[in-house]
């Protein structure tokens, strides 16, 4: 019997997962593409921006990745557009048929175009060359920070801005202020000039979230030291200088924005339906509309809640979300409905700075302190370790 052939496009957290679980059948022959050799673990970039980490803990080799299970195939290139009548996806060298395809190419930063200066003056940190840019100009500017005390610190203050206050810039605020703190201790700098804000659009940070985590996170930030603005609202974007709805200006050296993210480019290149933010539209049972071999998962779909409320993007949801197609992919292949996706949410953590998390784990047990730092990590770790041993076999082959 010949090969079903199932091509993923996009090597985050969903795409790796449909690979893992597709590789476990001997008929289903999985191609893999994505532009970068690497899968970037994204939830933990945190951790490297903050110097905690070097870049390679947060990425995982694809081709050696792929190489490790028998019947997957590893292209690292663009995908340009896909022909849906000659079911295939067309790369910037090739035709590849496909049987059922996977769009797993996640998100990257939304930049509101009402905002004036938005896009060209801030940082992000959803690419590792973007995250290591910044980590990069961020410690360049530290040491000169240093050098100024033969001026007895006759330096302008030194301000890093976070635009948007959900799960992401919350962890990057943490992250930034506890670096910030460690590093003038271990080096006894008298010269201390960096201060992090972190600009909320609404009265609460986290808004929407569970009352423990803001609360938790809150008390932590105001511990670290990071200055936090609510109700305020980015109206433009200067070179160094943001301006607010309420007329205020604050200077900055760095910002990044975090404020809402879209889908990637290439749904804006593809011919199906998208909101207004390149979100492929989905059935319930995540393949696309007219297409029933061809499904959306993660960052890229419109995924939504019993109340049509988007679901939070997240690593957890991707994950999920791939899992399902494998199944639906396996209902077809014998002749069997498919079925509808459904989540839930398994927790949240986050990470607070330094050694210090907070967290919500199955049946609502909630955790604050060192304990939840602990329980992220275990969590990372019990990602990460099965798919750098199967690498390491990978690379061996």
């Amino acid at each position: 019997m010949k090969p079903i052939h199932v091509v993923i496009i996009g090597g985050g957290y969903g795409g790796i997962r449909a690979m893992e679980h597709l590789s476990k059948s001997s008929r289903i022959h999985v191609t893999l593409i994505d532009q970068n050799a690497y899968h970037y673990m994204q939830a933990e970039v945190y951790d490297f921006i903050a110097n905690k980490v070097d870049m390679s803990h947060i990425m995982i080799d694809l081709p050696s990745l792929c190489n490790s299970f028998g019947l997957v195939s590893f292209l690292c290139e663009e995908v340009l557009t896909i022909e849906t009548d000659a079911q295939e996806v067309i790369t910037e060298g090739q035709r590849i048929p496909y049987d059922y395809l996977i769009i797993a190419t996640g998100s990257r930063t939304y930049f509101p175009t009402f905002i004036p200066g938005l896009r060209e003056y801030t940082h992000g940190v959803k690419s590792v060359p973007s995250a290591l840019d910044f980590k990069q100009q961020f410690e360049r500017a530290l040491l000169d920070r240093i050098q100024a005390q033969k001026n007895r610190c006759d330096v302008k203050p030194f301000n890093i801005v976070i635009g948007g206050a959900g799960l992401s810039g919350v962890e990057i605020a943490a992250e930034m202020a506890a670096y910030a703190n460690k590093f003038y201790q271990n080096g006894n700098f008298g010269c201390r000039s960096v201060d992090v804000y972190l600009i909320d659009a609404y009265e609460s940070i986290l808004f929407g979230m569970d009352p423990f985590l803001i609360r938790s996170s809150h008390e932590r930030l105001i511990q670290l030291g990071v200055h936090v603005w609510h109700n305020n609202r980015i109206s433009e974007v200067r070179e160094h200088c943001i301006l607010l709805d309420n007329g205020k200006l604050l200077d900055f050296e760095f910002m990044i924005f975090t404020g809402g993210v879209c889908a990637s480019t290439l749904s804006e290149r593809l011919p199906f339906k998208v909101n207004a933010k390149g979100h492929l539209h989905v059935l319930n049972d995540l393949s696309i509309e007219g297409h029933p071999n061809i499904f959306a998962i993660g960052d890229v779909a419109n995924l939504v809640d019993e109340h049509t409320k988007p679901l939070p993007p997240t690593a957890q949801l991707a994950e999920r979300s791939a899992e399902h197609v494998v199944r639906n992919i396996r209902l077809d292949a014998k002749n069997q409905p498919y079925r509808d996706f459904s989540f839930t949410n398994q927790g949240v953590m986050i990470a607070l700075g330094g050694e210090y998390g907070a967290g919500i784990l199955p049946g609502g047990i909630k955790v604050k302190g060192y304990l939840a730092y602990l329980i992220k990590k275990a969590i990372f770790w019990m990602y990460s370790r099965p798919l750098r041993h199967r690498s390491s076999i990978g690379k061996r082959r």
